[in-house]
């Protein structure tokens, strides 16, 4: 019976995957647990990566923003990855708007999230047509899951040699590559003038950019440069932010070994943007209706490559590289 339900599952993917700009799709639960794949081939590590990556990427999400958040858009340099939630039976897709350009109005948000798809995309896909093409798809599987009535819920660090055996048989596998990967690291030193001068530069974009709510450098590893909120409850953004946008640029890199540009946490009432920063990220929540996302996708990367200039002026301190393979295989993990 699981079989015959896995195979259903496997073929409203293969549906996903036929919409043009779609490269694959990947379907996990909240736990991180694989469930089922189509399109290109992945390899052991990355099945179970992508799908822990997944679920790491929309639970941090879904910490920092709670039931408001809709979907998030992982945007790389030579790929997009969408990963969208699949909501229970009173979280279906209410009509046929673009999600793109009112998505508040397209989600009932009153429910958990059990199961989540990941979908790989070329770079200049154009993501309302995957919306439209698969939102009943996303229902479907959704329903199947849930009236099957059978658990897809064993943590993996509990996987018996035959469980694992069986989720690699249900994927297109490909061989392991074997690659090395050496870490630089520095130290930032910012002068009072160059602080001053980014922290006008942060409210003279809360002032510009119509709907600003927050507005956020962070530096690498979480750490608050400067700061613009109306809101108290937003005080604690910055690492949370740090933390989602750092391990999307793992996944996007693991899947398709290109760099990431933002990450977009499309929310009920306001957007989040996450741009990257030479030594941290900038972070910015906008309030819908005020602007077209279109419009701000070009607005918002001037001030980034402002940012990024004052940024290059700040004094860096190389530390040693080391290799962090190395460093796993002396910690024996």
């Amino acid at each position: 019976m699981s079989g015959e339900i896995l195979q259903e599952v496997k073929n409203y993917l293969i549906k996903i995957k036929k919409i043009y700009g779609v490269e694959n799709t990947v379907l996990s639960q909240r736990d991180g647990s694989p469930i089922e794949s189509a399109g290109i081939w992945l390899s052991k590590n990355e099945i179970f990566g992508v799908c822990s990556s997944t679920a790491a990427i929309f639970n941090v999400a879904e910490h920092l923003h709670k039931s408001a958040l809709n979907y998030i858009l992982i945007d790389g340099e030579r790929a997009k990855i969408l990963v969208a939630p699949l909501r229970n039976s009173t979280g279906k897709i209410k009509n046929n708007t673009s999600i793109l350009e009112n998505s508040g109005s397209n989600y009932d948000l009153s429910s958990n999230t059990d199961y989540f798809i990941a979908i790989t995309t070329r770079p200049k896909t154009n993501l309302g047509s995957i919306f439209i093409g698969m939102k009943n798809t996303l229902n479907s599987i959704r329903d199947l899951l849930e009236k099957s009535g059978l658990e897809f819920k064993p943590p993996l660090r509990s996987f018996s040699e035959d469980e694992v055996k069986n989720i690699l048989n249900a994927f297109s596998v490909k061989e392991d590559e074997q690659t090395s990967s050496n870490i630089e690291t520095f130290s930032l030193k910012i002068t009072a003038n160059l602080s001053s001068r980014l922290r006008d530069l942060i409210f003279d974009y809360s002032k510009n950019v119509p709907g600003v709510k927050l507005a956020c450098i962070t530096l690498t590893g979480g750490y608050p440069l400067c700061k613009f909120t109306l809101d108290p409850m937003l005080e604690a953004e910055g690492a949370i932010s740090f933390s989602l946008f750092d391990t999307s640029k793992r996944i996007i890199y693991m899947l398709k070994k290109t760099t990431i540009n933002s990450v977009l946490c499309e929310c009920s009432t306001y957007s989040h943007f996450i741009y990257n920063l030479d030594g941290g990220i900038f972070s910015t929540f906008i309030s819908k209706g005020e602007k077209r996302l279109g419009l701000l996708r070009l607005l918002i990367p001037q001030y980034v490559k402002t940012m990024n200039q004052y940024l290059r002026e700040a004094e860096k301190t190389p530390e040693t590289i080391f290799n962090i393979k190395q460093i796993f295989e002396e910690l024996n993990i």
